[in-house]
Formats: C-alpha cells, structure tokens, sequence
C-alpha cells in the first residue's frame, strides 16, 4: 500500500505534511521493539469522504501489521480529538488501556495529527511514570531524527536492556532487561534516579554523544560476556538533551565470529600448503624437463606442468580471501599470465580478453574449472595459433539454473572431420569428462569461419 497517495487522497494534507507523516511512519517498527507499546500515527480525514472511507470514520490512521506499515480508517477515540483541538500532549485511555498521545506538528506550527503510544494492560500503576518519560523520548525521537540516521536504527529484542538518562547524567528510566544487567555492569539497584557514572560501563563518550548529539555503537567486555553499546541521543528541546542506551549481549555472536574467523584462517592455511606442494611438484617436473633431450618428453612435462599450475593457482587465489569462492574471471586472468610466460614466444602477440559476468563459484568447482580453462587456452595457442599472433577470448553468462562459457580463438579452426567423441588429443580429453561428469554439463566445439568457439554449460551449485 502507498501511504503517501494514500494520506493526499484521504486526508487536506499536502505533499510536505504528508512527507512528514511518512518520515515519521519508518519508526514505527523500531519504536515499537524499544517501548513494547503499540505505536499508531494519526490525522483527521477530509470531512466530505467517500469511496473506501468506513462510515463514520474520521481519522486516518497508520499502524505496523503483519504484512508491514499500513493505513486503515478509523473513529478516533476521546483522547485523539482532544488533542488535535488542543495541540497539547495527553493521556488518555480507560481500565483497560493507557494512552500517551502527542502532537505532530508541521513547519508552519499546524497541528497536522498526532502519535499515540498505547501501553500494555500489564503496566503497573507505579510503572506508569517510567512508561511516560519512555513515550515521550521515542516520540521525539521519532520527529527528529533524520533518514540517514533512521537506516541505522534496528529493532531490540526483549533480551536487550534499554536505558534512558539525560544530560544531567541522571538515569530516567530502565527495563526489565536492564535490571538484569545491574550486578554486571555495577549499576546503583535502583537504577531509575543514579547516575549514569556510577555504574562500571566502559563508555567514554558519553559526554560527546551528549553535546555532539551523535550516535555512538562499542562493544566492551566484562567478565565473561561481551555487550555491544549502542547510544542514541535526543533533543527533547533547546536545552536538554536524553540518549538510549540499548545493551545487547553479542557474547555468543562474538563468540561464533570468533570461532569462523579461526576456521577460515585453518582453511587458509590448508589451501597455502596444497598450493606450496604442487608448485613443488611442477618445480620436480621443470627440472625433468629441462634433462630430457625429446622434444616430445619436455612437451609432455610442460603439459603436465601447466595442468599441476592452474590447480595451485585456485588454492593460491582462495588462500588470500576470507571467503571460499572466486570469480571466475581472477582464474581466467591468472591462467592467461601463466600460459603467456610458459608458452607464448617473444615475437608472438596474442591478446586475452574476457566479457560477460564475473560470477563466483567455490573452490571445489574452481579446481575443474581452472583445468579446462587451461587446456582451452593451450590447445588454441598450440594447435589453433601455432606460434602466430591472435586473439583468444571467454565470455560468460548466468543464465538460470547453469553458467555459460563461451571461449573463442581467431586461430585456424577445426580438421573437417572433428569429432569430440573419436578425437585423440588428452586435453580434448580432459575437458569432455570434467565437463560431462564432474560439472554435469556440456561441451560442445565448432568452427566459425575464423577460428573456434568451444560452448560449455554447467549447473551451478545447489
């Protein structure tokens, strides 16, 4: 539901008023999470209503739902009406229910409508005072505050504790989640009337967010837990100042973060290691290389050598992010290094490009990945460009539940009687049973009149 269209429809505000009452609307959830009171926004509707307006109502109201922030007409009680004639905050209600009403007020001091706090019928008569001081600092929280500031705001859960002091330092009111945190923090028992300071929290800027009026998020540790901090100060008029101490028990967050940034370095490690064994390896098989007086024994070695490399090269990449997953381009750009030192001759220029998305895939599917691309890429420079300049290129696509791989050369195409299924050649080879088996997709290689696009499609990971 648009609220704004809806409130211009429904109601003789213009488009700033009802701006206002929107901006005010986004607070609502948040409001809601920090006073456990039900938060409404209210404004008269247009006298002469019709269409969808209910009959007899009068008021337009806005209130959180299941499916989100919503608009419903309704007959506004006692408690609305005199304060939209008085412009004063209230409070109002009956046995049943307790009512902290205010005033919203445009830049042209029109009373335009009104927020109405209403509070549990568990509140007690000597809590009443409390749940006051707490309505009327949300409330103004909620006309003051601006967008940027309003995206930073998430809603508590009932296990946060929640403080309000002033700037006297003077502590006006806690919850019940507070109260358990008393003996923990070092807090005066009775909470409600000591200062701030003479508690044992480990907050320096208390002064600053005060006189700066800025937001202020630390996490401390005391004993055995941690407490993430939170401070969000008010302007509750020209010279005074109230702030929200949100307290929130990140112990075991801190503790699982703790836990996975252990893990990835172990992993990171373990990746490191591998890398470091096979480039040993591809160290063992240069050396042979370099002994072998056959032609075709060193070709043999340094296809060997470059398949071990584009292995080591996806541990190598993984070893140095946080996460367990690389694009596919990082594989792409790093193999085309690669090949060119070991198999592009000085007086050959051929250029490697790549197109399309970027698109990241896990270390286990990189590890085949990296090995087709690799025999892509030495099957075009030894057999479609034999030594001469040219263009090699791979673009790729998300379409779906599968990853598209298009790589090209500009070399000297395919025999006429190509056949993937009789073909010889182990890189051939290689990539078919990696692609059809190990990545459940398909591979398919033509001609296209100026060199050789090779298609490959594969699922992507569940």
């Amino acid at each position: 539901m648009d609220i704004g269209q809806d409130i211009l429809n429904t109601t003789p505000l213009g488009p700033l008023q009802t701006s206002l009452l929107e901006h005010i609307s986004k607070l609502i959830s948040f409001g809601e999470s920090l006073t456990r009171q039900r938060i409404q926004i209210f404004t008269p509707l247009l006298k002469k209503s019709h269409g969808n307006v209910q009959q007899g109502a009068d008021m337009l109201c806005i209130e959180r739902s299941e499916t989100g922030i919503v608009t419903r007409h309704v007959k506004g009680n006692h408690t609305w009406h005199v304060m939209m004639e008085n412009g004063q905050p209230l409070i109002g209600g009956d046995h049943e229910f307790r009512q902290h009403v205010f005033p919203v007020v445009d830049n042209g001091g029109r009373i335009i409508g009104g927020i109405s706090f209403t509070l549990s019928p568990s509140i007690k008569v000597e809590q009443y005072e409390q749940e006051y001081t707490l309505s009327d600092t949300m409330q103004r929280l909620m006309l003051t505050a601006t967008d940027e500031q309003i995206q930073s705001y998430e809603p508590i859960s009932y296990f946060d504790g929640l403080i309000i002091f002033d700037d006297s330092h003077k502590i006006l009111y806690g919850n019940d989640a507070a109260l358990q945190l008393v003996d923990l923090l070092g807090f005066d028992r009775r909470l409600v009337g000591s200062s701030i300071y003479s508690s044992t929290l480990k907050i320096s800027a208390i002064q600053q967010v005060l006189a700066d009026r800025t937001i202020y998020t630390s996490e401390e540790i005391y004993q055995d837990m941690v407490i993430r901090q939170h401070m969000i100060p008010i302007a509750m008029g020209r010279n005074e100042t109230r702030c929200f101490l949100v307290l929130h028990d990140c112990t075991r967050e801190s503790k699982q973060q703790q836990e996975l940034l252990v893990k990835n370095s172990i992993i990171k490690e373990v990746h490191h290691r591998v890398k470091n064994n096979l480039q040993t390896v591809a160290g063992l098989l240069r050396m042979e290389a370099r002994r072998s007086s056959l032609p075709e024994v060193k070709q043999a070695l340094q296809e060997g050598i470059n398949r071990i490399e584009s292995m080591a090269l996806v541990h190598d990449i993984v070893s140095h992010y946080d996460e367990d997953y690389i694009g596919i381009r990082s594989i792409y750009d790093e193999l085309c290094r690669l090949l060119r030192m070991s198999m592009v001759r000085q007086d050959q220029e051929v250029t490697f490009t790549y197109s399309g998305e970027d698109i990241l895939i896990s270390s286990h599917m990189a590890s085949y990945v990296s090995l087709i691309i690799n025999e892509l890429i030495t099957n075009s420079l030894e057999h479609g460009l034999e030594g001469e300049h040219g263009e090699i290129h791979l673009h790729v696509n998300d379409i779906g539940e599968n990853i598209k791989l298009a790589f090209t050369d500009n070399g000297k195409g395919l025999p006429g009687d190509f056949s993937i299924s009789s073909n010889k050649r182990l890189g051939l080879t290689i990539i078919n049973n990696l692609v059809t088996h190990e990545l459940k997709g398909s591979l398919s290689i033509e001609n296209t009149g100026h060199g050789v696009l090779s298609t490959i499609h594969m699922k992507k990971e569940a």
